[in-house]
Parts: C-alpha cells; sequence; structure tokens
C-alpha cells in the first residue's frame, strides 16, 4: 500500500533475497511507483506459488527498494483494513494512524511489576465481575476511580488503556507507576509497549498501538468526543477498541458516568454498575430567571464564588460573540422550539427554529408578548464583569489561548477550561442553556460530558454551580436531584428508548458527506434505503441498512469522485 494521497490501492513487489528477512507484514518500505520513488507498507506476503489470482508473470514485477522500518504490527494490519472499510475511508489513512513515530526501533527489555493483591473497593470488584463475563460496561461515577478499572485488569496480564486525552493517561501512568505497575505512555515509550510491560496508556490513537502479551482492553469515559478521529476516516476509539479485543480474543472494559447510548445498546446484557461512596460533587443549579437585572450572569451564587479569595474558580461560557439565545422581557422564558426544544433564533423580527426550519411568529411562546430580551454577553464581557464587580485578576482561557495559563485563580473561558486547568474549587456553567438548547440531538449528551469533565476538576470538595433557565429540563432535572447518578442513569436509558424510536443511532448509521465545487449537494441523488438531509455543503445520509448504505456511499463516489469526502458516525448531529 503506497503512503501516497489520493492512491488507494495494493500493488504487488518482489522482495529480493537480501532484504527477505527484514521484509515482514506491516513494515515500512521504498517502492519505484510512476517513476518515482515513495514510501509504503507492506500489508500482505505470499510465496510465488501460493498467489494464484495474478494475470502476469511474476518475474516482471518490480523488486521493493529497501526496508526502511518500523511501521504497522502485524497484527494490526488486517485491523487497519477493517476501519478503512467500517469508516468508508482510505486504508493508507488507517495505516498512517497505527504506523509507529519513528522508523529505527530501540532496544528495550520487558519490564513488569511485582504481583499486586486485588483491590477491594466498589470498581475493582465491578471489573472481576465483567472481566469473567468476557467483558463490558462498567458504569463509574466521577468521583470514582477509573484507575482502578485498569489496575485490576492488569492483575491477568498487559493491558492496552486508552483515554480521552494525552494528559489524562500521562497522569494515569505516574499514578499508576507509584503503585508498582510498569507503564509505556504513547507515543513517546512505543518501543517499551512492543517490548513488553503492565499497562500500555495513552489517547485515542493508543488503541492501535503495540502490546506485547495483550490480555485486556480498557477504555475511560468512552462517551468523551475526543475518542473519535476528526479528519477522515472518521474513526472511533470504543469501536477499534472493541473489534481489536474480537480478534485479539480478550475481554474489553469501557467505563463511563454517563454511558453513551451506543454502548448500552450494545452491552446490554454485560453492564455493571461501580456504587461508590464518592459519587458526584456538590452541584448547586440556579435559576437566571431570578436574577435582580434582566439578561445578567451575575448571580449571587456566582459573585459569592469569585469574591472568595481563598477559592479558586473556573466559570465556563461557550459563547465568544452574538448568541442565538433569546428571552422574553416579561416572564423571562427561552424561546424553545415546542417540536423539538431547541433554542429558537430571530430572522426579520420572526422566531425560527433553525432545527425544523418552522416559523412561530414575533410573540412569546409563553405570555404572548412581543418584547424580547437576547443575552448577547460572550466570555470577554464576562470576565470584564467580574474583575469590575470584585476587583480581582482574571484569565481568559480558550482553544487558541497558550498552554501556560499563568498565575491566577479565576478562570474564564470556553470549555477548554475544563482541559487547562487541573483542580479548582467551583466550576460556573454561567449559561448552560446555550449549549443545553443547541439545535442538535446530541446536545444534552455534549452537556453532560461537561459537567462530567468539571466534576474530575473540582474533585470531592468542590462545587459545580450551574445557572440555567431550564430548569425543568429532564437533565438538570436529574443534576438537581438527591442521587445524580441514578438519575442521570435512568436518563441515559430513556434518551436510548427515545433514539429506538426515531431510528437514530445507534439503531441506524448517519454518515456526513461534503460537496466541493463545481458540485453542489442539490446534484445529490435519491438513494434506495437511504435517507437524506441536505445542509449547506453538506449532505446527512440515515439508514438502519448498512448494506445499502454502502452501496449510497459508492454511488456518490462515481458521481463525484474525489470532490466528496465521508465523514462516518458524526459526533454532534
Amino acid at each position: 500500500m503506497p503512503d501516497v494521497s489520493g492512491i488507494d490501492k495494493v500493488f504487488d513487489y518482489l522482495v529480493p533475497d537480501p532484504l527477505r528477512e527484514r521484509a515482514w507484514v506491516g513494515a515500512k518500505v521504498r517502492v519505484n511507483l510512476n517513476n518515482r520513488r515513495v514510501g509504503g507498507w507492506i500489508v500482505a506476503l505470499h510465496t510465488e506459488t501460493a498467489r494464484q489470482d495474478t494475470s502476469y508473470e511474476v518475474d516482471r514485477l518490480l523488486p521493493i527498494v529497501s526496508v526502511s522500518g518500523h511501521g504497522v504490527e502485524p497484527e494490526l494490519v488486517e485491523l487497519t483494513r477493517w476501519m478503512s472499510e467500517t469508516f468508508f475511508g482510505s486504508w493508507r489513512a488507517t495505516l498512517a494512524s497505527a504506523s509507529a513515530p519513528h522508523l529505527r526501533a530501540r532496544v528495550v527489555h520487558s519490564h513488569h511489576g511485582a504481583t499486586r493483591e486485588h483491590g477491594v473497593d466498589e470498581v475493582s470488584t465491578s471489573v472481576r465481575t465483567r472481566r469473567s463475563g468476557g467483558g463490558g460496561l462498567v458504569v463509574v461515577p466521577p468521583l470514582g476511580s477509573a484507575l482502578s478499572v485498569i489496575a485490576e485488569m492488569s492483575q491477568s496480564g498487559s493491558v492496552l488503556a486508552v483515554c480521552p486525552t494525552h494528559k489524562m493517561a500521562t497522569l494515569g501512568a505516574a499514578s499508576l507507576r507509584r503503585k508498582g505497575i510498569t507503564t509505556a505512555v504513547i507515543p513517546e515509550q512505543w518501543d517499551a509497549a512492543r517490548a513488553g510491560v503492565d499497562v500500555v496508556i495513552g489517547a485515542r490513537s493508543a488503541v492501535l498501538a503495540p502490546c506485547a502479551s495483550l490480555s485486556g482492553i480498557v477504555v475511560i469515559d468512552e462517551h468523551d468526543e475526543l475518542l473519535h478521529e476528526e479528519r477522515s476516516p472518521t474513526w472511533n476509539a470504543v469501536d477499534v477498541a472493541r473489534q481489536r479485543a474480537q480478534l485479539a480474543k480478550v475481554p474489553l472494559i469501557v467505563t463511563s458516568p454517563v454511558p453513551s447510548a451506543e454502548s448500552l445498546h450494545h452491552f446490554t446484557d454485560s453492564v455493571t454498575i461501580a456504587r461508590t461512596t464518592q459519587q458526584w460533587p456538590a452541584i448547586e443549579i440556579v435559576d437566571l430567571g431570578e436574577v435582580p437585572v434582566a439578561g445578567s450572569l451575575l448571580s449571587s451564587q456566582l459573585l459569592a464564588a469569585v469574591s472568595n479569595e481563598k477559592m479558586s474558580v473556573a466559570c465556563v461560557l461557550n459563547t465568544k460573540g452574538k448568541s442565538r439565545l433569546i428571552v422574553c422581557r416579561s416572564c423571562r422564558e427561552v424561546q424553545l422550539c415546542p417540536q423539538c426544544r431547541s433554542l429558537l433564533a430571530q430572522d426579520d423580527d420572526v422566531l425560527v427554529c433553525l432545527r425544523c426550519g418552522d416559523e412561530h411568529g414575533a410573540v412569546c411562546l409563553t405570555c404572548g408578548r412581543t418584547s424580547f430580551l437576547v443575552p448577547r454577553g460572550g466570555m470577554g464581557q464576562l470576565a470584564g464583569q467580574i474583575r469590575a464587580s470584585v476587583g480581582r485578576d482574571v484569565v481568559e482561557v480558550s482553544g487558541e489561548s497558550d498552554e501556560n495559563l499563568g498565575d491566577g485563580s479565576i478562570y474564564v473561558g470556553t470549555e477548554a477550561v475544563l482541559h487547562r486547568v487541573t483542580r479548582v474549587d467551583v466550576v460556573v456553567f454561567a449559561d448552560i442553556d446555550r449549549d443545553l438548547g443547541a439545535p442538535r440531538v446530541t446536545a444534552a449528551r455534549e452537556v453532560l460530558a461537561l459537567v462530567t469533565r468539571a466534576a474530575r476538576v473540582v474533585g470531592d470538595r468542590g462545587t459545580i454551580i450551574i445557572q440555567t433557565r431550564l430548569t425543568e429540563h429532564p437533565v438538570i432535572a436529574a443534576l438537581a436531584s438527591d442521587e445524580p447518578f441514578d438519575a442521570l442513569l435512568r436518563w441515559c436509558e430513556s434518551d436510548l428508548q427515545q433514539r429506538h424510536v426515531f431510528s437514530l443511532p445507534p439503531f441506524s448509521q448517519l454518515v456526513r458527506v461534503n460537496v466541493r465545487a463545481p458540485h453542489s449537494v442539490d446534484e445529490v441523488p435519491e438513494l434506495d434505503g437511504i435517507d437524506i438531509a441536505r445542509h449547506n455543503d453538506n449532505v446527512i445520509l440515515k439508514s438502519t441498512d448498512r448494506t445499502a448504505l454502502e452501496a449510497g456511499i459508492q454511488t456518490l463516489r462515481q458521481l463525484f469522485g474525489t470532490h466528496i469526502a465521508v465523514y462516518c458516525d458524526p459526533v454532534r448531529y
């Protein structure tokens, strides 16, 4: 398979005798292709007598020029091919994702820790139950120790652990080493992982890393969007881990405080709930409708938190500029679509649902008044208001901010702040409605993922403050309950049932197709067995029939060639 963009075809070459010992499946090589020298991977080896499907003389084949070094682990080559077919992408791209970070292997000896005793905590007990049953889903509260899952799995041999972020993997590896468990962090310690350690751990791409004597796979926070590759092919680390575990015949354990609909559906009969002593930190729900100044986000709870000089605070506001939020000036009700409960927007003074496309007139849907308030404050404005109110320094954080946040105890920013700070006393979601009412089916689950991350940041002694006008929303009601852990699990189950009614994933499959100039989405024809939705330059394909979906995408590729990009299983829809 040549490592050349746009070429997704396997070619036959001869292996010269001097290179035969170094040419193994998965190795990186150099070959002559169309009068130029390119890199590539060996994806299969055959003898002349075994290869009967050739229509040419073997003597006419070109020899490979050289063997560059390590590429993909031999046992993972078939997995990369499965990934390319499942996620409608190129095999070249998946081989590149699974390749070693350097061609020259370093000599590293196997290193394993001493034998340890089994854990007696609820998480370890739940893991043993699931491992004996061949794997499954372990629901671990955000304040429960996900590391206990990895440590318990390592009792049976080497474990491959996948985390949402590299930072989480690095901190987790350090904690495991303090317990006497040897680790290899991917990609920095690729050679140690190949040689053999107790735990191979890393972010999304670690699911394709080597792991000598693999005995089990663990995926932490399987609900997290960061486990999905954004570039085509848009593979999901959970699905890849499931396939790798099946090929290797080892158990797979996935964990989450708020399980995804896909995992709840797939692991229907193999779910264990770890009811730890500490589950969620203190959660306060603040009704923004009761804030004295209409449109203000400075509630008394927020001001009390940022005024306390002994406390560190992170304020989350996923708005930089204008907002789509429309609030009645009289009754202060958020204007939501009656059909899908998404936020309404104003278009020529008419309320419009961007998700359904329905118009709802120019009056409040609750009280009938015609005067609206449009809160437009972004994180910059909120930071300025906090500085003016309490006279303390405020650090603004966004996705473009430098990794070094500098000194400060009050942080205001987008959700990026939850990835940049390690620990604060209070996390304030200044206006959760802007995320909760987004015109997407997945909006509520996106909010739950944010709140879960916030729970990890504040820890068992911290507090999460959620400011909202939608106090009756099922997710907000669950978070406000005395037992949020159980309430959120019930919500996850109801969400799964709702998806079943509307044939949404995991009961169907979605594929987003981006159509590039000179073509347009209007040229996309009707496809048998597939529902089609057109939006801007994208087409969303939905089908409960995988075969029909494959045929439909093949038809589009024949019609548009390289002018389309296929993104399987979009994270947000």
